[in-house]
C-alpha cells in the first residue's frame, strides 16, 4: 500500500511539474524521481548550482531531459568543468540542451566540440548558433552538416574528430587486452 501511494505522489508532483503522463519523457522522470535519494538528488541540484545554474534552469533542464538527473555529480562536473573552462563556453546553453548530459562523454562530446570549437574560432559558425544541437544529431548527420558541408575544411575537420575518437578507441582496445 505505502509503494503505491509513493508512486502516485510521485505521479502528482510530475504532472504538477508539467510532464504529460503519455510522453516518453514521464517514464525516464519517474525513473530518476523513484531511483535517486532526495539527498543525492538535492546533491546533484547543487552541482548544477555550482556552475551558475538557478533552480529554474534545473528544472528546465529536467523537464527537457529528465535523464540528466540520472547521471553522476562526477558526470556533471566533469561535463560542466569541460564546457566551461576548457570551451569557454556558457553552462546556461546546457540548461537548454542538457541532452548532451546522457551522451558520452569521450566518444560523442569530446570530438564533436573539438569539430565545432575550430568552426567558431574560424567563424564559420554562428554566433548565436545553438551549442547543443550538434551533440544530439547522429553521427551521419553530424559529418554531413558540421564536417562535409565545409568543404575547404572538410579534410582538417574530419581528422580533428577521428583524432578525438581514435583516442577513445585506442584507450579502449588497451583496457580490454
Amino acid at each position: 500500500m505505502r509503494l503505491k501511494y509513493i508512486m502516485l505522489k510521485m505521479v502528482e508532483e510530475l504532472k504538477d511539474l508539467g510532464f504529460t503522463t503519455s510522453k516518453t519523457t514521464f517514464g525516464i522522470a519517474l525513473q530518476a524521481k523513484l531511483s535517486v535519494r532526495k539527498t543525492l538528488w538535492e546533491e546533484k541540484v547543487d552541482a548544477f548550482k555550482k556552475w551558475g545554474w538557478s533552480d529554474e534552469d534545473v528544472l528546465q533542464a529536467f523537464r527537457r531531459q529528465p535523464h540528466c538527473k540520472l547521471v553522476s555529480i562526477d558526470k556533471i562536473n566533469l561535463l560542466m568543468s569541460f564546457w566551461v573552462n576548457r570551451l569557454g563556453w556558457d553552462a546556461l546553453a546546457l540548461a537548454k540542451g542538457p541532452s548532451v548530459f546522457s551522451s558520452s562523454f569521450e566518444k560523442r562530446v569530446l570530438p564533436r566540440a573539438s569539430a565545432l570549437q575550430y568552426l567558431l574560432k574560424k567563424g564559420l559558425r554562428k554566433k548565436n548558433a545553438s551549442l547543443t544541437t550538434p551533440f544530439g544529431v547522429t553521427d551521419k548527420l553530424f559529418l554531413d552538416r558540421y564536417i562535409k558541408h565545409f568543404k575547404e575544411e572538410s579534410s582538417y575537420l574530419l581528422k580533428l574528430y577521428e583524432e578525438k575518437l581514435n583516442l577513445v578507441h585506442t584507450r579502449d582496445k588497451i583496457s580490454m587486452s
